[in-house]
């Protein structure tokens, strides 16, 4: 089993200032923050198998519950249709009442009895109970009362079949956010139990569920589905089982208009069972006290101010209970006072954003920080060593400090060592955060590097077995755990990290999932991930980090039996290991090269193995690539892999066989260059004084044999050296006519220059038999630049075509991208502006993506040329911007001044004459200062063609 090993790349601090936007419930007064650290600082509590694949290592990669309270709906078996995309649906077992999270539940009787009522499998009942606020109020309780009953349900043994829950995320400010059906199915499979690969479609996913519950029902094993927090018929129609025996429970802030329907809504706690709650949540956070009961004037007033809202009154008692020395009525005192300052939306929002105000003025200032910094963590739960990074801290006082975040109900446990925040508190946060000018940058900046690291040490238990540097997860079973608890929050901060433009530590996240998903064998989730990995290596220029990927998409193709589409990703990973060859002849240090050189080795076997003897020459060709690279760079251990030895003067180097077809192709090559050097100059450009010398190379041409192995093509290397010098001799003579005047540049291209091409079609001929294309590639741009200089445009045209193929198949993006670019503008003075523009089109990209931006702006002054020609005005305009811009961030003058002229035609014609005339100075400008006499008359010539320029 080989392992691809690369060097670590300096990880590059990103700034991400990622302030939300402002709560959709916040108040006016924006201008003062509560103040923490006013009251008492309470005591602290105490503290409380590899993958078989090749594997690249090399820098790095349970159940949620999100939010609390939310309405709710009861069914039974409806099915609709929907489908609008949407980010990661994490579902959840449903835990009975004796293992679920103890916390303070009260009221709702007579809903608990309605809604259990329909939970019970023995019940016939077809219609749905639906339950909400009638102002769609967050933090009613009702994803409390859809836990409550749905764990009483399963702990009277109702669901043999299983009970899942899911947060349909259906009030995310974006709707993008909101987790549609065509999201759940996959993870609802899992959890259910689905012992068949889950499909990789949407459609077959949804087959695969509704057959799964459809053999439940008819095994009489109800499933109860939770659905919690949608907002919409749209999340949940396509979810609703077929079969009465099944239960579903939806929870939303809105009563959902869902055919065959009865409303359940829920509204806020009657008076004495607000009042039970507080009692009995002091009684649970402070036993034995017995202030509430000792105060009840004060204790119904605060209630009152609370707005019976259950998130109120929880975060009530535990103001109480941290400030032992307060009576209920003081507390409401104070909120009253802070119920008047206020300007918000709507009643219940007023006082719950008092009680909000109150609890913050009471954390100390590094509670309060990390209060303010938890939102920064894009996903719906932090772990405690994740909080420490974001605030700088050692563990154990992060520990601390969110612990007491918790006893003051600002967080909630979600799990050991696992925090939330409920949507209101996390907004209120955001809103102090925005104020406050917290160093957002950084906290984010070590909440990625936290996730990184972690994901690292995960990667190295999981492809090793054993524990990594920091010993945090032992076993492989360690880290799969904390891959299935940290995953959505992976995956946001993925999000994240691509919004603030660190696709390096995208990729190195990315790297973590994907290689979870091939631990498993989920080959959908595993080539979605690999295919966001290459985008990520794409965007940073990480060539190993997209070879790796390339490689894991063909492993995830191969794994789930697509032949065909792995074979297509084997010869691209093939392909693309030219750029890595490229990259290890530019590195800096011979170490570097060695890395690089030993990965493409590794992508080179993996590709054979499933290629075998389909593309054997192109195997052949790419490790003799590898072979030369490491001789030009002393790798000598890989060298002598092939049988090659470096460049040492030894006798052994400088002995060569002198006999038989090799030496004979030799003479003949030779031969062919001697008679054209004694040929004079003016004379040879004529084919019949050239004809003894082109004859001789076609011999020698005739004689190199096909489908050479990398040994015996190295051997034949300098017959091919002659034919391309003999070649580019008989080129040379272009520049000679050129400069001799109108009659002989003439007579040189329409009579001369297609026998010199003939030399050319030999020499390109010789190197393909040798299998060196990067060879014919030189020779074709040779030959396009004469051809492009004589006025022959056509056959710039097709030299560059031939150029362009070549470099796609051996992976030269940077080659491709050039001559496709140079078609481009042979197409343009050929008068072919369709042409023109779509091989500018082609060529920008794949020059932006390589880092060129010169090249590629260049591309893109063409492409505007050419729209502005086709007299498509928009598109040209956007072109010339992007081409003014690229040239002048790369410092190439010349081709900024070129932009700037395009630039200034298309605003002239768009009606811009203010900003044409300022382009065209700008370009006038860098003409003269560069003092270049061409340039300058060239641009002068052009600003008087368009009336810029009088004289």
């Amino acid at each position: 089993m080989g392992v691809w090993k690369a060097a670590k790349a300096p990880r590059r601090t990103a700034d991400r200032s990622a302030t939300a936007g402002q709560s959709p419930n916040s108040g006016t007064d924006r201008g003062t923050d509560p103040s923490p650290g006013a009251g008492p600082t309470p005591e602290a509590d105490p503290a409380a198998q590899p993958s078989p694949h090749v594997r690249l290592e090399a820098f790095a990669s349970g159940g949620r519950v999100h939010q609390a309270a939310r309405d709710l709906y009861v069914s039974e078996t409806h099915h609709h249709h929907a489908g609008p995309t949407g980010p990661l649906a994490v579902v959840e077992p449903v835990l009975p009442t004796d293992e679920a999270a103890a916390e303070v539940f009260v009221g709702r009787g007579s809903e608990t009895r309605d809604i259990l009522a329909v939970l019970d499998p023995a019940h016939g009942a077809t219609g749905m109970v639906v339950a909400s606020s009638v102002a769609g109020l967050a933090g009613i309780g009702k994803t409390a009362l859809a836990r409550s009953c749905a764990a009483e349900a399963v702990a009277r043994g109702w669901y043999e079949g299983g009970a899942v829950f899911v947060d349909l995320n259906g009030y995310a400010p974006d709707p993008a956010d909101r987790v549609m059906p065509e999201h759940v199915f996959a993870p609802a499979l899992h959890a259910l139990g689905l012992r068949d690969p889950v499909d990789a479609t949407v459609s077959g996913q949804a087959a695969q569920y509704h057959r799964l519950l459809a053999e439940r029902a008819a095994e009489r094993r109800p499933v109860l589905l939770v659905l919690d927090n949608a907002s919409g018929t749209e999340q949940i129609a396509d979810l609703m089982p077929r079969s009465r025996v099944h239960r579903t429970l939806i929870t939303s802030r809105h009563t959902l208009a869902t055919p065959g329907t009865r409303t359940l809504e829920l509204g806020t706690l009657a008076p004495g069972d607000a009042r039970t709650l507080v009692e009995e949540q002091l009684a649970f956070l402070s036993p034995g006290d017995t202030r509430s009961r000792e105060d009840d004037e004060g204790t119904e007033r605060l209630c009152r101010l609370c707005g019976h809202l259950p998130l109120a009154l929880h975060i009530a008692a535990a103001l109480l209970a941290r400030d032992p020395d307060q009576t209920p009525g003081t507390l409401a005192d104070e909120l009253t006072h802070a119920h008047r300052r206020l300007d918000v939306l709507d009643d219940g929002e007023r006082a719950v954003r008092a009680a909000f105000d109150l609890s913050y003025r009471r954390l100390t200032p590094e509670q309060a920080l990390l209060f303010r910094l938890l939102p920064i963590n894009p996903g719906p739960h932090i772990a405690t060593d994740t909080a420490a990074r974001l605030v700088d801290l050692a563990d154990d006082k992060a520990t601390r400090l969110i612990r007491e975040l918790a006893r003051a109900h600002v967080v909630e446990r979600a799990g050991p060592g696992v925090w939330r925040q409920h949507d209101l508190m996390r907004a209120y946060a955001i809103e102090l955060l925005g104020r406050r000018g917290d160093d957002q940058g950084g906290a984010s900046s070590r909440l990625i590097e936290h996730y990184i690291a972690m994901t690292a040490d995960a990667l190295w238990t999981l492809n090793t077995g054993t524990a990594g540097p920091s010993a945090a997860f032992p076993t492989a079973e360690d880290a799969l755990a904390w891959f299935d608890r940290e995953h959505p929050n992976l995956q946001a901060a993925i999000s994240m990290a691509a919004t603030f433009n660190d696709g390096d530590g995208a990729l190195r996240i990315q790297e973590g999932l994907l290689a979870v998903h091939a631990h498993r064998g989920q080959t959908a989730e595993w080539e979605a991930a690999a295919r966001s990995a290459v985008r990520f290596a794409k965007e940073t220029r990480d060539h190993p980090g997209r070879s790796r990927a390339l490689h894991q998409v063909m492993l995830a193709l191969e794994s789930a039996g697509r032949e065909e589409e792995a074979l297509r990703a084997a010869e691209t990973l093939l392909r693309f290991q030219h750029m890595i060859v490229e990259a290890a002849l530019e590195a800096d240090r011979v170490d570097d090269s060695r890395r690089l050189l030993e990965h493409a080795l590794a992508a080179v076997a993996e590709s054979e193995r499933l290629l075998g003897e389909h593309e054997r020459r192109f195997v052949l060709m790419r490790r003799e690539d590898i072979a030369r690279a490491a001789i030009a760079r002393g790798v000598d251990e890989i060298s002598e892999e092939f049988g090659h030895r470096s460049p040492h003067p030894t006798a052994e180097a400088s002995a060569s066989p002198s006999e038989g077809p090799r030496a004979e192709a030799e003479s003949w090559a030779r031969t062919a260059l001697e008679r054209l050097r004694a040929t004079p100059i003016g004379v040879r450009r004529s084919d019949p004084c050239a004809a003894g010398a082109v004859k001789a190379a076609r011999r020698a041409l005739e004689l190199i044999p096909e489908n050479l192995g990398p040994e015996e093509s190295e051997a034949w290397r300098e017959v091919c050296e002659l034919l391309a010098r003999f070649a580019g001799e008989r080129l040379a003579d272009g520049a000679t006519a050129r400069s001799s005047g109108q009659f002989d540049r003439l007579n040189w291209t329409g009579r001369f220059l297609p026998h010199a091409a003939g030399t050319y079609d030999i020499a390109v001929r010789a190197y393909g038999r040798i299998g060196d294309p990067a060879a014919q590639s030189r020779l074709l741009t040779e030959l396009a630049r004469e051809s492009f200089h004589s006025g022959d445009y056509t056959r710039a045209v097709s030299c560059q075509g031939r150029v362009a193929r070549i470099a796609e198949t051996i992976g030269d993006e940077v080659s491709q991208g050039e001559a496709l670019s140079n078609m481009a503008h042979a197409y343009l003075l050929l008068q072919d502006d369709g042409n023109a523009a779509r091989f500018a089109e082609r060529a920008a990209p794949l020059l932006a993506d390589a880092n060129r931006p010169a090249a590629a702006g260049r591309a893109l002054t063409t492409l505007a040329n050419a729209h502005y020609r086709l007299d498509d005005l928009t598109e040209a305009l956007h072109a010339a911007r992007r081409a003014e811009a690229l040239t002048r961030s790369a410092d190439d003058h010349q081709g900024h001044a070129a932009a700037l002229l395009v630039l200034g035609l298309v605003q002239r014609d768009t009606g811009d004459a203010e900003q044409s005339y300022m382009s065209w100075r700008s370009a006038l400008l860098i003409a003269q200062r560069l003092d270049d006499p061409y340039l300058t008359a060239e641009t002068e010539t052009f600003l008087r063609n368009v009336g810029y320029l009088t004289t």
